[in-house]
């Protein structure tokens, strides 16, 4: 396994409105061997963001008070920034939203946390970005 693949010392930004749900992103990623910085806002969470530029993947919902998480990744995309976002929520519109960029996964509410897993696995990959665009012309 590559080392940029093992949980060990990868730091996850989750930004997540519901206290109940940060709680468990916190608790399941860090028992696999994460580091997970947790916001319960938007602006919170781009506080933290530029605080830790070592930040490995953002996990991100789309309700969240202040700023709408499509507001977020707008503001994110315009910081030229790569660290992949998996952008979280029961919103019918995800895939739209998170379409013609690179680096945002959709993954719709409520999911199992196994599946959050291996999407996290995927984009700590060195080459995500080559299997993400693979895929898009094989389907």
């Amino acid at each position: 396994m590559n080392l940029s693949t093992s949980p060990r010392g990868n730091k996850i930004l989750a930004i997540e409105d519901d206290p109940d749900v940060l709680a468990l992103y916190k608790s399941y990623l860090q028992r696999r061997g994460y580091s997970v910085l947790s916001a319960s806002g938007a602006v919170e969470g781009m506080s933290l963001l530029q605080d830790n530029p070592d930040t490995r993947l953002i996990l991100l919902d789309l309700n969240l008070p202040g700023m709408s998480g499509e507001e977020w990744i707008a503001w994110y995309l315009q910081q030229g920034r790569q660290t992949p976002v998996v952008v979280a929520s029961g919103k019918g519109d995800i895939l739209t939203i998170t379409k013609g960029n690179n680096v945002t996964a959709a993954l719709t509410k409520p999911f199992h946390m196994e599946e959050l897993q291996e999407l996290i696995e995927v984009l700590l990959a060195e080459d995500w970005q080559d299997q993400v665009t693979m895929d898009t012309r094989t389907h």
